[in-house]
């Protein structure tokens, strides 16, 4: 055989040696990969061993220190004086008012709203008028009131609404301030049918 002959064919044993060798690599990786999603799904922890140190240091150190308790800074009040009945009430009727016009978008409010304008000749605009006075004599006055408030609380829309604004807190404590702490509910409960 000539010297040509024995170059081809080293160049084809090198070529098959170099294929050989990436398909058993191409074969290993695909092994490791499987191994790696087996300990995923088997529950094992997965490492971050490519993770520098110098990330998970500051962690480990912030879990070994105790965290020290910390008292509560003091209430501050800007005013030294507590307000007075007046403005108590002031403040209790701007609350009623501020919480109220939450709902006055709402149509089944809006409807209750006019409804109470026009049984009271305009004396009362909305809910947060009806709730500031003293309810059990404002009725005795105006008994057309509890006629308009017995039809709106039908209404399941407008009952849940109401129910809404009087399971507010605030508006509890402004319509106790503005009517007393004996008053209860302002509105009827919703008849049953």
């Amino acid at each position: 055989m000539s010297k040509t002959s024995y170059a081809l064919i080293g160049i084809m044993v090198a070529a098959l040696i170099y294929m050989g060798a990436a398909r058993l690599y191409e074969k290993w990786e695909r092994q490791l990969e499987a191994r790696q999603a087996a300990s995923l799904v088997d529950g094992e922890p997965f490492s971050f061993q490519h993770v520098p140190l110098s990330l998970a240091a500051p962690q480990a150190e912030a879990m070994q220190t105790p965290i020290k308790y910390q008292r509560p800074l003091p209430e501050i009040y800007f005013e030294d004086t507590p307000l007075s009945e007046q403005q108590k009430d002031q403040q209790a009727q701007e609350t009623l008012a501020s919480i109220v016009d939450d709902f006055k978008t709402d149509p089944a409010v809006a409807h209750f709203n006019q409804d109470l304008q026009d049984a009271t000749q305009g004396n009362m605009q909305n809910l947060a008028d009806l709730s500031s006075q003293n309810m059990a004599q404002f009725i005795k006055q105006n008994p057309e009131i509890m006629r308009v408030v017995q039809k709106h609380m039908n209404n399941k829309d407008f009952a849940a609404k109401i129910n809404e604004i009087f399971s507010n807190p605030q508006f509890q404590q402004s319509v106790r301030q503005l009517q007393g702490p004996s008053t209860g509910s302002t509105v009827p409960a919703q008849r049953r049918p």
